[in-house]
């Protein structure tokens, strides 16, 4: 982590505290401090001092003479993100109804950076191939969701992203070509949805449409299922857009009514309603 680079406002510690928390993930639960230090940049002596700032803090904890590993105090610092924002307080019963209505597990997917992050998640009880959770992190040339989310950029930022990304194939479906990227995310924003088959997990389709406050797109409503039949993939989303955008526009319409926590019970109403599907 370079210290040069920032202006005077910019606080070295914390962003150096962050980048340890952000170390941390599925594949590394627990650290030694020179697994923490390679993983962010930090000299090992640097990497001690933050981990042991958040063990003081209640934010880590030791383990044997070696390694560390976040707590659940972490979890305090997402919340404070969900319950900050109006729609991630009141969207679970709308995606529940969905969740019931279609047999799907859906999702809330939102942008940070260069990837989506899944900010609610409602899943069905058979368990999907991708192993995801509120707080995992997908690319966004690969997932429905990210391409909703991408269709939001403008030219400018767009060619950005498609210059600066990593662009890898996560399946050999993927695609990862920047002008086939470039047409289809121009089609999902013309056509307000994006539909995508193996190009994260093989076995496993998406289904996203757009969520928008005030007009400003803020997030993609997502639908994941297992691949079936080859004729089912080709036709299954006909079954479930309608529906996925009915709950959109729903908390899109929530979002823009001053008191939409108590406004959002009659659409979650409206949601568990029978459509005739």
């Amino acid at each position: 982590m370079d210290d040069s680079k920032h202006d005077d406002y910019f606080i070295n510690g914390l962003a150096k505290g962050l980048a340890v928390i952000q170390a941390f993930n599925n594949e590394a639960r627990a650290l030694t401090l020179s697994e923490a230090a390679a993983r962010t940049g930090l000299t090992r002596a640097t990497a001690r001092r933050v981990l042991l700032t958040l063990v003081d803090l209640g934010f880590a904890a030791r383990f044997g003479n070696r390694h560390f590993a976040l707590t659940p105090r972490v979890l305090a610092l997402g919340y404070a993100y969900l319950s900050s924002m109006p729609l991630w307080s009141f969207a679970e019963p709308v995606m529940e109804g969905l969740v019931a209505d279609l047999g799907e597990t859906c999702s809330i997917a939102a942008l940070d950076g260069d990837q989506l992050v899944y900010v609610v998640r409602i899943p069905v009880h058979r368990t999907l191939v991708q192993d995801v959770s509120i707080g995992s992190r997908i690319p966004l040339y690969c997932h429905s969701a990210g391409r909703v989310l991408l269709s939001g950029f403008t030219t400018e930022q767009l060619d950005n992203y498609l210059s600066q990304a990593d662009l890898q194939p996560l399946t050999h479906l993927t695609n990862t070509d920047p002008a086939a990227l470039r047409k289809i995310i121009g089609d999902v924003r013309r056509q307000g949805y994006a539909r995508t088959s193996g190009e994260v997990e093989e076995h496993t389709c998406g289904l996203s449409v757009p969520i928008f406050q005030q007009g400003r797109l803020i997030a993609a409503l997502n639908l994941s299922r297992m691949n079936t039949t080859v004729t089912d993939n080709a036709s299954w989303h006909v079954r479930y857009l309608a529906r996925l955008k009915r709950a959109a526009a729903q908390l899109s319409s929530a979002l823009s009514v001053e008191k939409a926590p108590k406004v959002v019970r009659k659409l979650a109403q409206d949601t568990l309603a029978p459509t005739g599907k």
